[in-house]
């Protein structure tokens, strides 16, 4: 077994006995989320990273699954999926044209070769955990996203005992609370910087692994509306100092991993000498002057672009009408308004799920829980291809909260998600596929109960962890 982190989240993996390589959630360059979201540090790929012989995409996210980055790829590769309670991914990967798709049930240990095996562990709506395993003891466990806790991840464990490598996400994924502010400083308390460190720290104490890797985080943002995103990220040296001063784990070495670098069972680490970290201020501002042109370009096609009222209003009625009974009631208390500038007349358009209706009005209407600010070619873009919920991940938002209305922001954006994925309304997954992935996964069912109804903290507490774990489309945008 051996691997190389080719950037972010994406990993190639290779298996010398059987002549077998992996490679997981493939974004290979470029950008994403509307021209948001880039590599850092940068992330090139080789042929050899182009002709897989299987593909892993962990979830929906463009910056997992990235678009441009599959139709690059060999279409003989063979591409596995999680099995999701709804089946729009396979389809997905088929349009991209990948005729071999196979999804993975939920904790089924599945070989691939002689001497490798893998498994996908679901969680949540849209997320999973990737395991593989080779005979000479390697195990590499990629939670990615993947934010499974208690039963669920012991189930991992069960399977495969403490990996040999762990790689996790460190850092912001969400608008929340980084381009937010607040009437009340306490509704932009529910997540914090140091939740990530502690998070990561928390996970490897569970799974002790021999080697922990800060990962899936690996990413600048150089568009003009996102930039100050930069210093809020938190980097994989922040989470070794954190690891560092919290003691440690007794066993387990946290190794800084960038673009290139690599790891084989016969030769150990093969890392480069680049400090991309003390000096990451002029490493930016190089990028930044490199990605210039095509942002440039990006802004001036957005420049003339409008929100049209008819799809906006069919989109957001949708999804209110999606909407489980009492959902808007106890979730949608408060409205949440888009400001619409174009719109000269009335510029308050209004998300009201507790009325079920969306309407627009000439005045601000009270009682209201947020006040959205998006660029309106991004808002269009995200309505025509059902995408709404990935604005909160581009970062190119900015919002407004009202005293307490952050618990209904924050449920607005989930379920968004929940329904662009095909999750609402509640008719679509009432169905066979739905139950068998549902008793599959019954640890995870028992404890999100048990944690919903008896856990500690406010809603919003309890739901910010998923908020960036779920979202889907039709259609990547760069």
């Amino acid at each position: 077994m051996e691997f190389t982190v080719l950037g972010h989240g994406a990993l190639f993996v290779e298996h010398e006995a059987s002549s077998t390589s992996i490679l997981v959630d493939p974004w290979l360059g470029g950008s994403c989320y509307w021209r948001s979201w880039w590599h850092y540090p940068p992330s090139e790929a080789s042929e050899a990273h182009l002709r897989p012989t299987y593909v892993y995409l962990t979830h929906h996210h463009f910056d997992h699954f990235h678009y441009p980055s599959m139709r690059r790829l060999d279409k003989g590769a063979r591409v596995l999926v999680p099995r999701f309670g709804v089946d729009v991914m396979p389809g997905e990967v088929r349009s991209l044209g990948f005729a071999s798709v196979t999804e993975l049930p939920h904790g089924e240990v599945t070989p691939l070769a002689p001497g490798l095996r893998v498994a996908s562990y679901q969680y949540g709506f849209d997320d999973s955990a990737f395991v593989i395993a080779s005979d000479d003891g390697t195990v590499l466990a990629d939670l990615n996203d993947c934010k499974m806790r208690g039963a669920s991840l012991q189930q991992v464990l069960d399977d495969f005992g403490p990996p040999t490598f762990l790689f996790k996400s460190h850092s912001w994924a969400q608008a929340y609370p980084v381009h937010y502010t607040a009437d009340d400083p306490k509704d932009l308390a529910v997540l914090s910087r140091d939740s990530y460190a502690a998070d990561f720290l928390a996970i490897v104490r569970e799974m002790r692994p021999r080697y922990a890797v800060p990962f899936a985080s690996m990413t600048c943002f150089l568009h003009p509306e996102t930039a100050d995103v930069n210093d809020h990220i938190v980097t994989p040296v922040e989470v070794r100092d954190a690891f560092e001063a919290a003691g440690g784990v007794a066993g387990v070495e946290l190794k800084v991993l960038v673009p290139g670098d690599s790891w084989s069972a016969a030769r150990g680490f093969d890392v480069a000498e680049h400090d991309w970290y003390s000096r990451r201020g002029e490493h930016l501002a190089v990028l930044t002057d490199k990605a210039r042109p095509v942002v440039d370009a990006a802004l001036a096609d957005e420049a003339s672009v409008t929100v049209p009222w008819p799809a906006f209003a069919a989109h957001m009625q949708r999804f209110v009408d999606a909407l489980p009974p009492g959902a808007g009631r106890v979730l949608l208390k408060r409205p949440v308004v888009f400001e619409v500038p174009s719109d000269a007349v009335m510029p308050w358009w209004v998300v009201d799920g507790r009325a079920g209706r969306v309407y627009r009005s000439a005045s601000l209407p009270g009682g209201h829980a947020s006040i959205v600010r998006v660029p309106e070619a991004v808002l269009a873009d995200a309505v025509e291809k059902d995408l709404v919920n990935l604005i909160h991940i581009s970062m190119r938002m900015r919002v407004e909260l009202r005293p307490g209305g952050v618990d209904t922001d924050l449920a607005f954006w989930a379920l968004m998600a929940v329904h662009e994925l095909g999750y609402l309304p509640l008719r679509r997954v009432l169905t066979p596929r739905m139950a068998g992935v549902a008793w599959r996964r019954r640890r995870e069912l028992l404890g999100m109960v048990t944690g919903r109804l008896f856990g500690k903290g406010t809603l919003a507490e309890r739901m910010t962890g998923g908020l960036g774990a779920v979202a889907s489309g039709d259609t990547a945008p760069s």
